[in-house]
């Protein structure tokens, strides 16, 4: 495979008759050898030896999905499972990269918003959504599809405490892709309230909503926004709460919820990062995440829709980041590529928090130190598939890490 110039090989071997040119591979054989490539890039490559390789290519469809590539902090991407680090053009004055799965949403200095796809590289203006970012809030996470571009940002309150409150901004368009015709609201969080995650399900915008109850705990909402008009899809039918606080608990966790869109499924991960005691310092417990749950939400069009816990994926993966969420087919595990079923892969988001003591430095040094792919059958953990999750490229940056799903 060793071919340049746009050949495969030349003219036929004059003494070996029974030899077969590059170029004359049967498509059959070149599908066999593209679906056990297990990058992206392989994929590329591959393509690019020569036309024939290249038409071949292109017709061979479906091919098998591949793992993601991961955005680190420092703006490189880590392709998986064969650990090549890739830059991408992204302009030095963008000031937010966020991943809206295939594409990247970039908000550069002068509040211009901008879609980069990686593969080809090529830029698309999205200039109704350049209002959103006058005060500097904190992009969180963007949702597009043909008619509507929604945001999800955090934005300081002007008030003597300075608090935190999360908004969700929706530009619709009359048209698909028409930004001559816009339409832009706004949905703030109520008050004790926090918005965890947004989706896209079957044409509307889901919002996760938790809020703190003193008798329950941690409860969750699932609000609908559609046209930006606020509907109730599952109210708070199930309370998950913690215990009390203990500094000497060995069970003490954090959780963050993502909201994830699986086949026709809509599923809340729960994700618990368990923290060690205050006491004693030297427990040996570290900051790591040990659990998953996973919930459909169901019966979501009776008005009175339930949060009902699952076992399985059906045959499918889960990525999950706060700036990205997404499930994938499982892939072909006896030939090693694409995704593991029933696996949840999450990346290390500790490094967006805004005050980090001296002993997470580390953490925020290195983002695969509480990454790693949870399996829900024997509820392990084990590191992402990468040869180089020690790369100098995944150090500390702006950015927050997260999935970005290149489309082959």
């Amino acid at each position: 495979m060793a071919a340049s110039g746009g050949s495969c090989g030349g003219e036929k071997n004059s003494m070996r008759p029974d030899l077969v040119p590059w170029p004359d591979l049967q498509p059959e054989m070149l599908g066999v050898v593209l679906s056990r490539l297990p990058s992206h890039a392989d994929r590329v490559r591959l393509a690019a030896v020569c036309r024939p390789w290249r038409s071949s290519a292109r017709l061979l469809r479906p091919l098998p999905t591949l793992l993601p590539w991961l955005a680190l902090c420092d703006g490189t991407f880590l392709s998986l499972p064969d650990g090549a680090v890739h830059r991408l053009p992204v302009a030095d004055d963008a000031s937010s990269r966020v991943s809206t799965g295939s594409a990247l949403f970039l908000v550069h200095g002068d509040n211009k918003c901008c879609l980069m796809n990686p593969s080809p590289v090529m830029t698309t203006p999205v200039p109704e959504a350049g209002d959103w970012f006058r005060e500097n809030p904190t992009v969180r996470k963007v949702l597009m599809s043909d008619h509507l571009v929604a945001a999800l940002v955090d934005s300081k309150k002007l008030s003597i405490n300075s608090s935190t409150t999360t908004k969700v901004i929706i530009s619709i368009r009359g048209q698909p892709w028409d930004t001559t015709s816009c339409s832009t609201t706004e949905w703030t969080a109520p008050e004790d309230s926090f918005v965890s995650d947004i989706a896209l399900f079957k044409g509307k915008l889901y919002v996760l909503l938790d809020t703190q109850d003193e008798e329950y705990g941690q409860q969750h909402e699932l609000r609908v926004l559609d046209d930006g008009r606020e509907q109730t899809a599952i109210p708070g039918t199930r309370f998950h709460g913690h215990e009390s606080f203990n500094a000497y608990a060995t069970d003490m966790y954090v959780q963050r919820n993502y909201l994830v869109v699986s086949g026709d499924r809509l599923l809340m991960v729960e994700r618990r990062i368990y923290q060690p005691p205050m006491f004693p310092v030297d427990s040996g417990i570290e900051k790591r995440t040990r659990l998953f749950k996973v919930f459909a939400a169901t019966e979501l069009s009776s008005g009175c829709g339930l949060w009902t816990e699952v076992d399985t994926l059906m045959g499918r993966a889960l990525f999950v980041s706060e700036g990205c969420s997404q499930s994938l087919s499982a892939g072909d595990q006896s030939s090693g590529v694409g995704a593991r079923e029933d696996c949840i892969y999450f990346v290390n988001e500790d490094h967006t928090d805004t005050d980090i003591s001296e002993s997470e430095e580390e953490i925020c040094e290195n983002p695969f130190l509480d990454s790693g792919v949870y399996n829900m059958a024997d509820q392990t953990v084990t590191p992402l598939p990468s040869k180089a999750v020690a790369a100098p490229a995944a150090g500390d940056g702006p950015w927050s890490p997260t999935w970005l799903f290149l489309e082959t």
